[in-house]
């Protein structure tokens, strides 16, 4: 519901910095009569357009599903969107597997570091957000514990240090960008790890650890 919101409602979003709405337009851009026939990398394109949509409904106090934070609302459900209008056999159980997988990255996150940004920064917003996507799309490939886990390490390693940067204290600029390109990153980190057998020299719960020291230092 967030995302199809927000594809459709255009305007500024409340706020003094005057953001305008974009996901309507990217979407329109994007769309053709026939979602099938765009390219695979349109259709990157489009995961990042969904996650950008559901932000924008944050940003303008709509209703949105707090995964992992308000924040970062937009990069799963971005994912999920993208796999539910491409690729087939993608039932309404299986999000449910997915969701379950995200959940179960995302509590290793919540309780072995932290998902708030005013305690450990962007990247445990975003990086968490991004990690538990990748699980999502590891996942769905069929993916092994190992290839899940990879990915969803991959996901947050690169994030480590990335700090809480809002303009003007809303979460606008640039929030609702980085949840796009934490959308995309996902999907690249999934497809990387699904080429490998899933053996890395850095582990998740490593890199957990290293989040919230990482945190404690911002």
């Amino acid at each position: 519901s967030s995302i199809q919101r927000g594809l459709r409602t255009e305007g500024i979003l409340p706020g003094g910095l005057l953001v305008k709405r974009r996901a309507p337009h990217l979407y329109q851009q994007l769309n053709s009569n026939d979602l099938n026939l765009v390219s695979h990398q349109d259709r990157r394109l489009l995961a990042m357009t969904y996650a950008i949509a559901v932000n924008e409904e944050n940003a303008a106090f709509s209703r949105v599903v707090t995964a992992p934070t308000n924040g970062s609302a937009g990069t799963i459900p971005g994912v999920l969107e993208y796999y539910r209008n491409f690729y087939l056999g993608v039932t309404d159980e299986k999000i449910i597997d997915f969701i379950l997988t995200a959940g179960a990255i995302g509590n290793l996150y919540k309780y072995g570091a932290s998902i708030s940004a005013a305690e450990v920064g962007c990247q445990g917003e975003i990086g968490v957000a991004c990690s538990m996507a990748a699980a999502i799309a590891t996942y769905f490939y069929g993916g092994t514990l190992r290839q899940i886990e990879y990915a969803a390490e991959m996901a947050l390693e690169h994030h480590l240090g990335m700090t809480c940067d809002p303009v003007g204290g809303y979460v606008q600029v640039p929030c609702i960008e980085r949840n796009a390109v934490a959308a995309e990153r996902a999907l690249s980190a999934a497809n990387y790890s699904l080429f490998t057998d899933g053996s890395h020299r850095v582990s998740f719960d490593e890199v957990v650890i290293t989040m919230m020291e990482t945190g404690k230092d911002l």
